[in-house]
């Protein structure tokens, strides 16, 4: 075999795999995408949001789905898809997640934050805030949530240590 036979079998069988890779994502992918597009139908069926941009599947006490999107004036707007009824909020009236993390570092400026979510406690909507702190050389990890509409404190649980 030549070089440019070698050369060409070579990226033949890169082509090959990468395709291989993406027909494979694709079919994990394919049921999660399903659920997320009947999530925004739904959202927009049941309420008054016109278009839906973003929707995500919050699981703590009960699967929620939170559709973002834009509601019938035009304005920022979410969606808690709950089991019995929907709860749709303008995002005005709510803290944004960049005015909850500033809120929540004014009160723990050591925390490290991985994660902010816009989720559901309790029938209620609310901002989880999945973070960690080092105390006296030990790293602990913790869960907090805040009201959506003001960001008030409701509870933390922290997670067991390794």
């Amino acid at each position: 075999m030549t070089p440019g036979r070698i050369l060409l079998v070579s990226a033949m069988a890169v082509i090959v795999i990468l395709i291989a890779l993406n027909v494979y994502y694709r079919s994990v992918q394919a049921p999660v995408w399903k659920e997320e597009r009947a999530a925004e139908a739904q959202a927009l069926k049941v309420t008054d949001l016109k278009e839906a941009t973003d929707s995500e599947k919050f699981v703590w006490e009960e699967p929620v789905w939170i559709v973002k999107g834009k509601d019938k004036d035009g304005e920022d707007a979410y969606v808690w898809l709950k089991k019995d009824n929907p709860i749709l909020l303008k995002a005005k009236d709510g803290l944004s997640k960049a005015d909850m993390k500033q809120k929540f570092l004014e009160s723990k400026p050591d925390a490290d934050i991985h994660d902010i979510n816009v989720g559901m406690l309790g029938g209620v909507p609310v901002y989880q805030i999945y973070y960690d702190r080092k105390q006296a050389s030990i790293t602990s990890y913790y869960y907090e949530f805040y009201k959506f509409q003001d960001g008030a404190f409701i509870i933390t649980y922290k997670l067991p240590s390794q």
